[in-house]
């Protein structure tokens, strides 16, 4: 009678257990999900990470702020104000400053990769290069949204106050506009050191067409290509000249100048009729990259009754644009016809 009771006694916590704990819609107990470990998720993102930072472009020229990012959304840094006059055989008590800084709130932009749907598989099984297959067609994605984002942030609207504007001079090519030549980066070292820009850290970017155009055409940029270490690949993306670090951008930002309106044509336009191909130039100590937070969205099987599909993506928070509000030293060099 005893071990009968005993029994019943186990089986009856047993019950209730399982009542008590197993979700349940109405009167109806469903089955508990599978578990998702919190290791997936570490796996996910560390390599999502990973393969964020080998994405090696011109963007990596600029002035990464990202510690400032404390929270992994809000960017806080502060501008300093003007600099102290120089007084020269004063004879009276030299007056004093306070210094001033302007402290900026930026919040991070939201860059969301589309999700992932994948059937009838169990995610934490995954072996660690399809994770990888999947983090870094997202790395990719992402990143080449940034960069373009960042071009157009960096590219200014127009010339005015520590902003040039020049045309290119060279011949015609095929697709109906001048090319860029060295004479072009010989006056736009001109118009910098007249406008007072600082000396190190100048980079231009270029799209592919002009690069080739500037580098081909000419002995000293060409031969720079020609002492390239012989590793038997040739990739060049980087060539210098006067000052410059000129890169050659491997995605099509989709740059343009209206020259009917003599401004930066909006992002997204297409490049055609008054709308021409155009370059950029930034200082690096003048500009800032900002790299937040990445996270990662999963829904499980159980959860996915309509989808009847595992879903995962991921989000990164980022930012680029100009550290000072008043001068911004950029420029905007774009194909005349």
């Amino acid at each position: 009678m005893k071990t009968f009771l005993r029994i019943f006694f186990v089986f009856l916590v047993a019950a209730l257990g399982a009542f008590l704990f197993a979700p349940s819609v109405g009167s109806v107990l469903l089955a508990a999900p599978a578990v998702v470990l919190d290791t997936q998720r570490i796996v996910f993102l560390t390599s999502l990470k990973e393969e964020y930072q080998k994405i090696d472009t011109w963007l990596s020229e600029a002035e990464d702020l990202s510690s400032f990012a404390a929270d992994g959304q809000t960017l806080v840094f502060p501008e300093a104000g003007a600099a102290p006059k120089v007084y020269k055989n004063r004879t009276t008590d030299v007056d004093e400053v306070e210094p001033t800084e302007t402290v900026h709130k930026v919040s991070l932009d939201v860059y969301d990769s589309q999700n992932y749907k994948i059937r009838n598989i169990n995610m934490h099984a995954l072996p660690f290069d399809k994770i990888q297959h999947y983090t870094r067609k997202s790395a990719d994605s992402i990143v080449k949204q940034e960069v373009e984002d960042a071009a157009h942030a960096f590219a200014p609207e127009q010339a005015g106050n520590k902003v040039i504007v020049l045309p290119t001079t060279g011949t015609v090519n095929a697709q109906g506009v001048k090319a860029m030549t060295l004479d072009d980066i010989v006056t736009l070292a001109r118009a910098c050191d007249n406008e007072q820009f600082p000396d190190e850290g100048r980079n231009i970017v270029l799209p592919a067409d002009m690069w080739w155009d500037l580098v081909t055409n000419n002995p000293i940029l060409k031969g720079q290509i020609e002492r390239m270490p012989n590793t038997g690949i040739i990739e060049p993306k980087v060539v210098n000249y006067y000052g410059f670090k000129i890169h050659k951008s491997t995605q099509k930002l989709g740059l343009g100048y209206d020259t009917s309106q003599n401004k930066k044509a909006p992002q997204g336009t297409v490049i055609t009729g008054n709308i021409v191909p155009a370059a950029f130039l930034f200082v690096s100590s003048e500009v800032f990259r900002a790299s937040g937070e990445f996270l990662m969205f999963n829904k499980d099987l159980q959860q996915n009754t309509s989808g009847r599909a595992y879903e995962f993506g991921f989000q990164h928070r980022f930012k680029a644009d100009h550290q000072l509000s008043g001068s911004r030293y950029s420029g905007l060099i774009y194909q005349a016809k």
